[in-house]
């Protein structure tokens, strides 16, 4: 803020003079460098094991404010900085308006003693570009930036970004990532910003003929961060430089450069690093001479690479050796002729079917069109051609290396950086000392706007390694990344998880989208399961200590573990340095976990990470792969990533990781119930339908249960039913009316919801109450919850409009054989049972097949008009019930049937047999024909009969069930003991007997007022419906009050003995830190008092949490800020309507 006030100041001050001197190029320089400044934003690259803060103006690291947070290895609380701070460093040689020859320089550095600083205040530097992240929030634009304000885009992404305004999904209007090779992510994570040095006013040039208020040279940067999650990436970030020359001048000496000063050790222990130039690998690798860190322990080793120079088309010389001369990437020829028509023929935004956000064929035309296409002005092109195939870039290497300790290369005088650029160069690397590096390529020509030539490209590579080994191992996975333009092996996408803590337990569930969303560009669909990791700090130092064969750790270790239902399982057969990562053991997979090994109180921090199959060369042979052919790999697990700040406090989750502390809920706290159709009085009503499936609806997360909402459940057995895999879907809809305002716009709009229920929507203009008409003023997406204007209709762009709608939680779910696999909604979780159509063995005794007993044979008695005894023997024959076959045919039909028995004939069944019973369709509640194959006696329902129900179909009766009579045998169930005697010489004797303990009873024959139930399970049909209210958890305040719940008050740990396991780690140079303890069991309202044994009031809490959280940490400081003394302490607990306790505790030293 300082720094805009200085250039707002100066600019007032000199704004006549320079105006009465024809500086107006440079006043208004001036007016859009505080403008300019003023769009400066940060980021975090944390995307891997080294976590580092950067800026949109091109500092990576900030030594004089921001250190903590530049370059930590490895990420998390136990990390260290290893760089102060990195910058491009880009100029040219001109001559000035005076005739004056001048080499300018612009660079991003902010650190004190090395920025090119203004006497005014600023600097003379890079600037960020204005719409490139969203305006209203401090950060820049990040692959896997959290959608917290759940408008549907990342927060930090703009909603259109400048240079590719067609980049979005025109179904919702959310933007795709802007990537270098396509509308996607292809690296785990990625950063993406603009800048230019338009404000680098310091010389008196002119670069542009057209703006005479660019300074400068002109340039313009696209700027890319890379990192990869994969254990052979995860110690090393790729940094990608495009410049293009906006002015009007052509530039015959241009250097782009590298400036870094890492500090291996970290802050207080940068003046005894070693480094060595290996020109081998091309690397500068630095180390610790003492190989001691400012914290005491080893350091790891820190290397550097200018891993892409820029390219020089224009001097007729195979620079890089490769037998091309001036291979061009803007020359509209595929040089080294990689493009592949099958595979590379895909657009130029880069999206293939199958892969996510695919809108289908290029609208351009570019996709399927048998050449290789590119954009110059978008700068895109197709894989393995121009700006997107390293090789196509007739690379001039490395032409310079200045070494020197701090403070010998600083960029506030640009001759000294000129001098220090000049081609072969190449100083000797000082040791023990505080090191400084500028590396740069020089002399290469850049044609001015207009020319196809007037862009270059660079690269570098930041990468760690626990030792020399380690970091040359890394140092070639750097060089496979590049080698594949910068394409490595890519995890599937990360689920959406979320915890749940409770007493003793955490709870986590997530959705499927690590399934559902992943296709990988180069091993299609290869998701394969999840894995759990739980650590106590936010880094996961705690789950890292799994080793290769060298004995580095590279891989953490999961506590659960849960993987598909196929042949790959234990060690996969393609290892990294001597590791196999374990590939599950088919437990199938899974949607819920609970962690039931914690202990209250203490702050836990899990991440749930999908993997992928890797590759071996059968895979396909044994369907594990649907690819044919390819190279094997190893496996790769998605990353997990948990921001915190220098205090080590969590500042940002990603969508996978999360934070829990278990915890007793407050007193009187009664939980919800599972909901289910198979209890007595059913809380799931069937208020529709025969199906005799079941379903169970569980509270999952109960603090996100709406209280008494109603939802239906509602089935489709039809739209399916022809094709190849008949199936049911079913469906919940929520049956609350939503409403919500918004403004119109011909682009769709998102609303709150996804699949919202069509005969629900209403929308009208809340200024006159006139309904809008859909198709007419507006078109609405249901399945992904959009809203767009009609042009031409009365929905007008720019006017707040409101909207009704009903929607389905949960939408056509294929899972309704009681998988537990449907999507988790408002805190419920829902399993759906199926039946097939079949005979009746699955349910309860009062509805599967068999003779109606107690309660059952009064209805039926009732509703039939035969005789009831409540004492008398019912029927015992066994009844088997199998589908009726008659010339091959089968008619099973979803209908139960009563056999109803009398005294008498009452009726002649269809094949004209006398009969003493009826058959009752009991589904619809009409008598029907039956078919009555008689054994004996004659005309009474006996042994061995065979009822067969008929059905009407087409004029003709069918028979649909059968069932088949057996009556038990007559029979005895002997036990024979035996025993021993001695009689009075002393002689043993052996004595058995027989006899009857139990025995099946006779033959009970069916008699007037039996009924037997031909029961059948029916499966789901449209017809089907059920409603359930949910019910959230609340508090009873008389069971809060009770003495059992305030007894249960107490405090932990008691005594507190120094220090507590719970506590979070110290990361403080000085000083005890943080210290607490917790009371427990607490009303969900309350005020803690705590007194000394004489009575004085040390500290007063307020307890006011979610009923689930009955607990209240306390620091251990008095009101007044201070350390408490050791000894005994009372508290107090008062819950106004409730009740109170009154306890001690102790501290002991």
């Amino acid at each position: 803020m300082k720094r805009i006030l200085c250039c707002i100041l100066f600019f007032l001050i000199t704004a006549s003079s320079r105006a009465a001197s024809g500086g107006y190029a440079d006043q208004n320089g001036r007016l859009n460098k505080s403008t300019a400044h003023a769009d400066r934003k940060e980021g975090t690259l944390d995307g891997n094991r080294i976590s580092t803060l950067f800026y949109n103006y091109g500092s990576i690291g900030d030594w004089t404010n921001r250190r903590v947070e530049s370059g930590v290895y490895p990420k998390g609380a136990n990390g260290h900085s290893y760089f102060a701070e990195f910058t491009p460093v880009i100029g040219a040689e001109v001559v000035d308006r005076l005739g004056q020859r001048r080499h300018i320089f612009s660079d991003g550095a902010s650190s004190s003693g090395v920025a090119d600083g203004r006497p005014t205040g600023g600097f003379y530097a890079f600037e960020p570009l204005p719409g490139y992240a969203e305006e209203n929030q401090p950060y820049i634009a990040i692959s896997d930036a959290l959608d917290d304000n759940q408008d549907g885009k990342p927060d930090s992404w703009p909603w259109r970004w400048p240079d590719k305004k067609s980049w979005y999904d025109p179904s919702t209007g959310i933007p795709y990532w802007n990537g270098q090779y396509g509308a996607f992510i292809r690296a785990d994570q990625e950063t993406y910003y603009r800048m230019n040095d338009y404000y680098n006013d310091e010389f008196k040039f002119l670069p542009s003929k057209i703006d005479t208020t660019i300074r400068g040279l002109g340039l313009e940067i696209a700027v890319r961060g890379y990192q990869w999650a994969h254990p052979a990436a995860e110690d090393l970030i790729i940094w990608t430089y495009w410049v293009t020359n906006n002015s009007t001048t052509n530039y015959t000496k241009m250097v782009f450069g590298m400036y870094g000063d890492a500090d291996v050790g970290d802050d207080g222990d940068q003046k005894d690093d070693d480094a060595y130039f290996n020109k081998t690998e091309d690397i500068v690798y630095q180390w610790d001479h003492d190989n001691k860190g400012a914290w005491g322990g080893p350091p790891a080793y820190f290397g550097f690479r200018y891993l892409e120079s820029p390219g020089d088309p224009l001097n007729g010389k195979d620079d890089d050796e490769d037998g091309l001369v001036d291979e061009s990437q803007a020359d509209g020829i595929d040089n080294d002729g990689d493009w592949n028509p099958i595979l590379d023929d895909v657009g130029l935004d880069g999206l293939a079917p199958g892969m996510i956000g695919y809108p289908g064929p290029d609208p351009d035309g570019t996709e399927g069109n048998g050449k290789p296409d590119a954009d110059y002005v978008l700068g895109v092109a197709e894989p393995n051609f121009e700006m997107s195939d390293n090789s196509e870039s007739d690379q001039l290497g490395l032409t310079s290396f200045t070494a020197a300790a701090y403070p010998g290369i600083v960029m506030d005088n640009d001759e000294s950086v000129w001098l220090q650029t000049v081609p072969g160069n190449f100083s000797e690397i000082m040791q023990t000392v505080d090191l400084t590096f500028l590396y740069a390529t020089a002399y290469f020509q850049l044609p001015p706007l207009g020319d196809p030539n007037n862009q270059r490209k660079f690269a570098i590579a930041l990468v760690l390694g626990e030792d020399y080994d380690d970091l040359l191992r890394n140092a070639k996975t750097m060089q496979k990344i590049y080698d594949a333009d910068y394409n490595f092996a890519k995890p599937p996408e990360k689920p959406t998880v979320t915890a749940v803590a409770g007493d003793r337990q955490v709870t986590l569930y997530w959705d499927k989208r690590a399934e559902e969303l992943t296709r990988d560009p180069i091993y299609g669909k290869d998701f394969e399961g999840y894995m759990i990791f739980r650590s106590t700090d936010a880094g996961f130092t705690e789950s890292y200590v799994i080793t290769n064969a060298y004995g580095n750790k590279i891989f953490d270790k999961p506590i659960a573990q849960f993987d598909k239902l196929d042949s790959l399982e234990g060690p996969h057969p393609i290892g990294l340095d001597g590791l196999q990562l374990n590939m599950g053991s088919n437990t199938g997979l899974r949607y819920t976990w609970t962690d039931t090994s914690v202990q209250n109180g203490q702050t836990y921090y899990y991440a749930v990470c999908s993997y992928d199959q890797g590759y071996d060369e059968d895979f396909y042979s044994r369907g594990i792969s649907e690819i044919p052919n390819l190279l094997p790999i190893t496996p790769s697990v998605c990353a997990k990533r948990i921001r915190t700040n220098v205090l080590g406090e969590v500042i940002a989750l990603d969508i996978n990781t999360v934070k829990a502390v278990p915890n007793a809920p407050a007193a009187g706290y009664v939980a919800p119930t599972t909901l289910s159709t198979l209890v007595t009085n059913p809380t799931i009503r069937h208020t529709q339908g025969a199906g005799t499936g079941y379903i169970e609806v569980t509270p999952l997360d109960p603090m996100k249960i709406i209280d008494q909402t109603e939802y239906r459940i509602l089935f489709d057995d039809t739209t399916f039913a022809k094709s190849s895999n008949p199936h049911t879907l079913f469906s919940v809809l929520n049956n609350t009316v939503q409403q919500k305002r918004f403004v119109a716009d011909t682009t769709a709009v998102a609303l709150d919801h996804r699949h919202l229920y069509r005969p629900s929507i209403v929308v009208k203009d809340p200024a006159t109450g006139a309904v809008m008409q859909n198709g007419v003023d507006y078109t609405i997406r249901e399945e992904s919850g959009a809203i767009a204007a009609v042009s031409g209709g009365r929905m007008q762009s720019g006017v707040t409009y409101e909207i009704s709608y009903q929607y389905f939680p949960v939408y056509a779910s294929t899972y309704v054989a009681g998988e537990e696999m449907n999507p988790f909604f408002d805190g419920l979780k829902i399993v759906v049972v199926d039946h097939p159509l079949a005979p009746d063995t699955l349910r309860t005794s009062l509805t599967r097949a068999g003779w109606f007993r107690g309660n059952a044979l009064k209805q039926a008695a009732e509703k039939y008009k035969v005789p009831y005894d409540a004492g008398r023997a019912v029927c015992n024959y066994a009844g088997y019930i199998s589908t009726y076959i008659a010339g091959g045919v089968k008619t099973p039909v979803p209908y139960d049937y009563h056999v109803v028995v009398f005294d008498q004939t009452v009726t002649k069944a269809y094949n004209n047999k006398p009969a003493n019973f009826l058959v009752f369709n009991a589904t619809t509640g009409d008598s029907v024909k039956f078919v009555f194959q008689d054994v004996n006696p004659a005309g009474v329902l006996s042994d061995q009969d065979i009822i067969v129900p008929l059905v009407n179909i087409g004029g003709r009766y069918r028979g649909t069930w059968q069932v088949k009579f057996w009556a038990p045998t007559d029979s005895l169930v002997l036990n024979i003991t035996t025993h021993t005697w001695v009689d009075t010489l002393g002689i043993p004797h052996i004595k058995r007997d027989t006899t009857v303990v139990a025995t099946i009873p006779r033959a009970i024959h069916p008699k007037a007022g039996d009924v037997f139930n031909l029961s059948i399970t029916k499966p789901f049909t449209s017809s089907d419906q059920f409603t359930f209210t949910s019910h959230a958890p609340y508090i009873d305040k008389q069971k809060a009050g009770s003495d059992s719940a305030l007894n249960r008050i107490a405090v932990v740990p008691n005594p507190y003995v120094v220090t507590a396991a719970w506590e979070p780690q110290h990361v403080f140079k000085s000083g005890r830190g943080e210290r607490k303890i917790d009371f427990i069991h607490l009303p969900a309202q309350c005020t803690i008092k705590i007194f000394t044994v004489r009575g004085y009031l040390v500290a007063t809490l307020e307890h006011d949490s979610l009923i689930n959280d009955g607990s209240e940490s306390w620091n251990l400081l008095s009101k007044d800020g201070m350390e408490i003394a050791y000894g005994v302490y009372i508290y107090h607990v008062d819950a106004p309507g409730i009740g109170s306790k009154i306890g001690k505790f102790g501290v002991i030293k």
